[in-house]
């Protein structure tokens, strides 16, 4: 399951919440290591049209827990931004 997500999960991307209220923003980390890769993931308040609008929280996970976290989201009905929502937010 986790090889599933591993190339799914791009370099950076946003999902965004069911309800539209909130958006979370996944980054690999280009100051980790390669062999073991950081993500941050960035949680924001958003508008009802999905746009950050506050920051709520920031973490760095190795690549495991954040394929686990993406495929999670997934699961709950979360679903990928195709464009960039906010460039001045990331």
């Amino acid at each position: 399951m986790t090889a599933e997500f591993r190339r799914e999960l791009p370099a950076s991307a946003w999902l965004i919440h069911p309800e539209r209220k909130r958006v979370m923003f996944f980054i690999k980390d280009p100051k980790s290591l390669i062999h073991m890769p950081k993500v941050i993931t960035q949680l924001w308040y958003s508008t009802a049209d999905g746009i950050p609008t506050r920051m709520k929280n920031t973490r760095t996970m190795d690549l495991e827990n954040a394929l686990e976290t993406w495929g999670e989201l997934l699961s709950n009905g979360w679903e990928l931004v195709e464009h960039q929502i906010n460039n001045d937010a990331a």
